[in-house]
Formats: C-alpha cells, sequence, structure tokens
C-alpha cells in the first residue's frame, strides 16, 4: 500500500560534555546546533535515511517498520521528513529557524503558522516540492494513526480478560467508541528536528 494515497484517503545531542560556545554564553546546545546544520548544508543535506515504501505487494520487516502505525514509525517518517526539509530549504536558500508549525494537510494540501516573515515561501515550497509534501502528510498519517493502534491492542487484552458475553459485549461497545476519536496530531518542523505530538503526547525521534 502506498502511503501518499493513504493520507489522501484518511482525514533529534547524545549525553555527555558540551562544547563551548564561541559566543561566551555557554550555550552548548545550540552551538552544537549550529554545528550539525552547518555539516549539514556542506554535504548538500542530502537525505541518508532510505525512503517509505511506495510498493504494492507483499512486505519486507523494514517495510512494515514504516508502514506500520506505531511510535517507531513515526521517527522514521520524522527523521525523512527532517532531512528533507534541510536539503529542500538549503537548496532554497532559506533558514531552517526559527521552527513553524504544520497546522493542516487536508487534501494533501499543507498549511503552516509561525512567526517567520518567509513562512509563506516555505509553504509553497512544501507544497510545491511532491516528495517532502508527501513525506509531511505521511508523518501525521501515520501519527495519527497510533492512538487507535494503542486501542486495538487494549481491546485484545480486555477481551480476553471478560469472563463472559456480557462483559465481552461492554468490551467491544467501550473501546468501538474510543476508536472513533480524532487524535490531535501538532507537528514542528525546522530548527535541528521535526517534534511531533499526538494527543499531548510527545513522539520519539530517530536517533542519528
Amino acid at each position: 500500500m502506498q502511503l501518499d494515497k493513504v493520507y489522501a484517503q484518511s482525514h533529534g545531542m547524545a549525553s555527555g560534555s558540551k562544547p563551548a560556545s564561541f559566543a561566551g554564553n555557554n550555550d552548548g546546545n545550540a552551538f552544537a546546533g549550529m554545528l550539525s546544520q552547518a555539516a549539514r548544508q556542506l554535504a548538500g543535506s542530502a537525505p541518508t535515511l532510505r525512503p517509505p515504501p511506495v510498493h504494492d505487494g507483499p512486505m519486507n520487516d523494514e517495510d512494515i517498520k514504516w508502514m506500520l502505525p506505531s511510535r517507531q514509525a513515526v521517527a522514521l517518517h520524522g527523521e525523512y521528513v527532517r532531512q528533507l526539509l534541510d536539503q529542500k530549504m538549503s537548496q532554497a536558500g532559506l533558514p531552517l529557524s526559527p521552527p513553524f508549525q504544520v497546522v493542516s494537510t487536508e487534501g494533501g494540501k499543507i498549511k503552516l503558522a509561525g512567526q517567520r516573515a518567509d513562512l509563506e515561501q516555505i509553504e509553497q515550497l512544501c507544497n510545491d516540492d511532491k516528495e517532502l509534501g508527501s513525506a509531511i502528510c505521511n508523518l501525521r498519517t501515520i501519527a495519527s494513526s497510533v492512538p487507535e493502534m494503542d486501542e486495538a491492542a487494549a481491546y485484545v487484552r480486555a477481551w480476553q480478560q471478560a469472563r463472559n458475553d456480557a462483559e465481552r459485549m461492554a468490551v467491544f461497545r467501550y473501546y468501538s467508541a474510543r476508536m472513533t476519536i480524532p487524535a490531535k496530531v501538532e507537528t514542528w518542523l525546522g530548527g535541528n528536528a521535526v517534534t511531533v505530538s499526538v494527543n499531548g503526547e510527545v513522539m520519539p525521534q530517530q536517533v542519528a
């Protein structure tokens, strides 16, 4: 199943010592982020993560990691979006900071919000670049399905623990209602990472 068909149908520093800042303010994390961004730009910001599977038919274990709505899949898609975004914005001469928010991907059209004078230009870039636009939509589609997968797993456990038909029917009604509740997905792009939260829970990020 092709991911950019799915979204159309459905409504990242290791611990240790910090480098000193050349500015003298001891903001090691900010300085490390600047170095990381500069290194990516010098390297051409080419994505190092394999793209999501786009073929139909049998899938291998690696394909399933991308396709199954899980926190691991959100991390994979988030890192892929980050790498693509770094590349495309670098090519367009646009800075990665400050971050901006994806507020909607309805109908495959990306809407952004944030305190940036070039926000409309970035939004146009995301919509004009099919690969980047599809990656952002796929990320949000996968993330929005994580709560439903959690509820499905909880439903199976509760069903197995039910002692009679009446309890099983109560379990079915309870989880059937919960699995129809839309998930609230918040997505922030730019800066040094892609941040995704689902119903207030911050999703894990892929460790480079």
